[in-house]
């Protein structure tokens, strides 16, 4: 799930590209919304990051050995619903 800051900045640059051709929002200086965007995108793949790390030291507590994927990704959405983040 780890992200580099290469493709958040090309991620953040795509969805103000978007929601400027739909002309859902006007940026008057792009590059400062690209900067909003980015920093969002940052903090929101950290929370993510830190649910992933989370749900794996709660379900490896009990065992030496990785979790299924499906189990993982329950966890994860546990940890998500407690903390009101959607991932």
């Amino acid at each position: 799930m780890t992200t580099t800051p290469r493709q958040i900045d090309f991620l953040a640059r795509a969805i103000v590209n978007r929601l400027e051709d739909r002309g859902l929002v006007e940026f008057g200086d792009a590059e400062a919304g690209i900067q909003i965007v980015v920093k969002t995108l940052q903090e929101n793949f950290a929370v993510g990051e830190a649910i992933e790390r989370e749900a794996r030291q709660r379900l490896m507590a009990g065992s030496s050995r990785e979790p299924s994927e499906t189990a993982l990704t329950e966890e994860m959405r546990k940890i998500a619903a407690e903390r009101n983040f959607i991932l």
